[in-house]
């Protein structure tokens, strides 16, 4: 399945809106907001359609998880949406995981925990806000992170980056850090960024993460930062490569409509998460040209001077 699509679920009472447009969101919160209420209205619609007093419109279907016989159920849904609630103890497990790997569905998954296990983007953590009430109350909902940042004003003040990766995106800013004076370090891997910043706490930290899979770290991080006010500032692109493609190093071989649409053309059947996919497209779109991309090393060509301020002037955009 591809492509965005809005929820819409309703009754005499209240009226839920979301956007989604990941195989994988997040519905996080505190109690009380409604995120209960949603999985328990679209339950009853599931179980007694427009007699329960429920409307829910969307291209698709939208169907409820529950703990029972999980696996034989899932097994049987496709091209759907399948919301889950917090108390499915399931989603938190590596067979949960692998069953949606390579699934036609999107999830919506409501928790107020990290799912370390599953790869979902900074971007598809939402929240649930209350927009209005005109007789009856209208909820909506919206990114919970606000993590934008200007990395390239960033570094006249920072004494260190850290890099999730330690392959080609790390080999591209800390040639920009050592341009600049600057210490980079790879953490190596996603799941020890907050260990290299809880060891950092005293230094200037920019963190450049993937997000397309950095969902699942970015609780513990916002608390650490909270507790550190102006220590630690996150830039987190989709991922590297797709960096590289906003730049325009490829020239009239940037796919500007993916770019600007990824989730028409991103098939969930197929990637796990958008920064597969990116990686798979630069590949694709570099294959026995001068600058043929690799995510274990980087090619040399990127590290011209013309190429890496394309990258700069991409992240400050």
């Amino acid at each position: 399945m591809r492509g965005t699509y809005e929820v819409k679920v309703s009754n005499v009472n209240v009226s839920f809106t979301l956007e989604l447009e990941r195989n994988i969101t997040i519905l996080s919160g505190d109690s009380a907001t409604g995120k209960t209420t949603l999985i328990e209205m679209l339950r009853d619609f599931e179980e007694s359609g427009r007699s329960s007093g429920v409307t829910v419109h969307c291209k698709r279907p939208c169907r409820v998880l529950t703990n029972a016989d999980w696996e034989y159920r899932l097994g049987g849904i496709h091209d759907s949406i399948v919301f889950l609630d917090e108390g499915n103890s399931f989603v938190k497990s590596e067979a949960f995981a692998r069953a949606i790997q390579n699934s036609s569905n999107y999830y919506v998954i409501v928790t107020r925990e990290s799912l370390y296990q599953l790869p979902y983007s900074v971007n598809a953590i939402l929240k649930l806000k209350t927009t209005g009430r005109r007789g009856k109350t209208y909820v909506r909902a919206y990114p919970q992170y606000d993590h934008l940042a200007d990395p390239v004003g960033e570094i006249n003040r920072i004494q260190e980056i850290v890099t999730e990766d330690s392959n080609a995106g790390h080999e591209m800013f800390d040639h920009i850090a050592t341009e600049n004076h600057i210490c980079c370090i790879s953490a190596r891997g996603k799941s020890n960024v907050f260990s290299q910043l809880a060891n950092r706490v005293s230094d200037r930290v920019l963190v450049i993460a993937d997000g397309a899979a950095f969902g699942s770290e970015l609780e513990k991080i916002y608390q650490l930062m909270e507790a550190q006010p102006n220590k630690i500032t996150l830039y987190l692109p989709e991922s590297f490569e797709w960096l590289v493609l906003r730049s325009g190093i490829l020239g009239s071989q940037t796919p500007k409509e993916i770019l600007n649409h990824p989730s028409d053309n991103i098939e969930s059947s197929l990637y796990f998460s958008w920064e597969q996919y990116f990686t798979d497209l630069l590949i694709q779109l570099t294959h026995d040209t001068v600058l043929h991309y690799s995510k274990n090393r980087l090619n040399p060509s990127y590290l011209q001077p013309a190429n890496v301020a394309k990258i700069l002037r991409a992240m400050q955009e």
